[in-house]
Parts: C-alpha cells; sequence; structure tokens
C-alpha cells in the first residue's frame, strides 16, 4: 500500500487529515519523532507559500515524498490588514501562541464582529519528492465561529472549540472522532483528495 507521510507531529492535524483522506486506498502518517524534522522559518505571506517551504524542507531531510499543509484565516467583516491570515496562531507576527492564548485572542477578535461570524480556512497543500520536485494548490472550506466557546478542546487545535459546522451546527470539538473524520471527508476530503490521487504513485 501506498504511504503518504504528512509532514507534521501535531496530532490533531495528523487525525484531521487521516479523516479527509479515509477514501484513499493509501496509509497516512504524521512524523513521529520531532528531532527528524528540521527548523523551518515560515515567512510566507500567504499559506501556499509556507506549506511549499516546509514540504521541499521535510521530504529533503526524511528522504520520503510528503504532504505540508499550512493553514490561513478569513474572517468576513475584517479589513484585509487585521485578518488572521497566515498568522493565525503566530498574533500579531510575535512567537506562537498557546492553544488558550490563541482561542481568547481569537473569541475577542470575533466578538469584536458579533456574537458570530462567516468565514472560511485556506489551505496551502504541496506534495514535494526529495529530488525538489512538487505539485501545489490551494483550498477553501467555509465556517461559522462563535464568541462562545464550547468547553470541549483539541489539543493542537483550539479553534475547533470556536468553530460550528454550517451543516449540522455543531461544534467542531464537540464530535466523536468518527464524526470529525466524517466532517473533514466532507469539507476538506473531496478537494484534497482529488489533489493527492493526482500526484501519487501507486
Amino acid at each position: 500500500m501506498t504511504t503518504l507521510i504528512i509532514g507534521t507531529t501535531n496530532p490533531a492535524k495528523i487525525a484531521q487529515l487521516q479523516g479527509a483522506l479515509a477514501s484513499l486506498d493509501i496509509s497516512v502518517d504524521g512524523v513521529r519523532d520531532r528531532s527528524q524534522l528540521p527548523t523551518v522559518v515560515e515567512d510566507g505571506t500567504t499559506a501556499l507559500e509556507n506549506a511549499r517551504t516546509k514540504a521541499l524542507a521535510y521530504a529533503r531531510a526524511l528522504g520520503r515524498r510528503v504532504l505540508s499543509i499550512d493553514n490561513a484565516l478569513f474572517l468576513d467583516g475584517l479589513a484585509p490588514g487585521d485578518q488572521p491570515g497566515v498568522h493565525v496562531r503566530r498574533i500579531g507576527g510575535g512567537d506562537a501562541a498557546t492553544d488558550e492564548d490563541l482561542l481568547t485572542h481569537s473569541i475577542a477578535l470575533i466578538a469584536s464582529l458579533g456574537e458570530s461570524v462567516t468565514g472560511y480556512w485556506e489551505y496551502g497543500v504541496c506534495i514535494a519528492k526529495p529530488d525538489g520536485t512538487f505539485a501545489e494548490t490551494t483550498l477553501r472550506t467555509p465556517r461559522v465561529f462563535t464568541s462562545k466557546r464550547s468547553s470541549t478542546m483539541v489539543p493542537g487545535y483550539p479553534l475547533e472549540s470556536i468553530q460550528i459546522d454550517p451543516e449540522s451546527g455543531r461544534y467542531i470539538s464537540e464530535m466523536s472522532p468518527n464524526e470529525q473524520a466524517a466532517f473533514w471527508q466532507r469539507t476538506l476530503g473531496e478537494q484534497l483528495c482529488a489533489f493527492v490521487r493526482e500526484h501519487i504513485d501507486h
């Protein structure tokens, strides 16, 4: 079976992508040992630039084909210069925020716009090989964000506590693992599977 390595050690992100890619007949796994990955400066202006930088560096270091995904967040009603964008975790361009600090900051940002607001995640997606060849794309998925947090938080993905599935009206963080996998298949999986299917060799 073909194995696709996800360029991350974040268990929540690994689970997300395993769910999103579940319909493909491939094995999807993350990197268990952080020391295997080189330090990468994520200074791109778009999610795609950061995903490309990570995918190329990780593929070279691991000697394997690697899929890297970087996220950018955009909220309806915010001016372009005020958007979280690629600095979701690095608030104001500083050091990476803790889960709790990120959640507190994001709730205040949403509250400034109202009790809830629509927006979307932009995913920069890149598959790279050790020889430096790569393929990339950008995907978008809509969300509803609320300033009222769920009592359930997903470590590594704290903003699931303030995101509502537009279809079911439920907090993503309160879904069971199987429900979350189905959610990722529905919202991200179709687009992502089509891209991965086109660029991996079975």
